[in-house]
């Protein structure tokens, strides 16, 4: 078990993998604007995962760059026309959306805060040794962009006895390098 999240709820592990595809992002392509993005992400440290990923899902660029134009029935709950054309400019020439490409990093880090919401959907924690698989695939990406990780311990105040686990909802938009320029 990775001793530094060993006492971090799931919220905080989660907001931890945030900051991870945050970094990537900024890293990779400093030159886009991440904020819909991030503001999305950074729900999930403040509501139910249940309800989150659903919103969630809407902005991963296997499902987005599924359309070919704005699908009013299937998108208009939680996208606007604006924001579906705003997502699709800013994933063009950076990703295909096509979650069967394992070398489609874009794709693969947006799809890691999901991931984590869904490897726990209607089951308990247990010692969440999934959520410290996720946390190690997405630092082996950074690592391999020659991206510093970020600093674990901005985490550490989320503690694994709150909530059986699953620690105190919290606006985690304070962590974020891409709301916080």
């Amino acid at each position: 078990m990775d001793k530094r999240f060993e006492k971090v709820s799931m919220n905080g592990r989660m907001a931890y993998v945030i900051m991870c595809v945050e970094s990537y992002l900024v890293g990779k392509y400093p030159d886009r604007d991440w904020t819909p993005v991030s503001k999305r992400m950074w729900k999930a440290t403040c509501e139910n995962w249940g309800d989150w990923v659903e919103e969630y899902s809407t902005i991963i660029p296997d499902v987005i760059l599924q359309y070919d134009k704005y699908d009013k029935e299937a998108l208009e709950e939680y996208l606007t026309r604006k924001e579906y054309n705003a997502l699709k400019v800013l994933y063009s020439g950076i990703t295909d959306g096509n979650e069967e490409d394992p070398s489609d990093e874009v794709n693969y880090m947006l799809n890691q805060p999901f991931e984590m919401a869904m490897v726990y959907e209607g089951t308990s924690i247990g010692d969440g040794k999934e959520s410290l698989e996720i946390i190690s695939a997405v630092e082996t990406v950074l690592s391999r962009n020659e991206i510093t990780p970020p600093d674990d311990a901005k985490v550490q105040f989320s503690s694994i006895e709150e909530r059986n686990g699953w620690g105190n909802d919290f606006d985690g938009e304070y962590l974020s390098i891409v709301l916080n320029k």
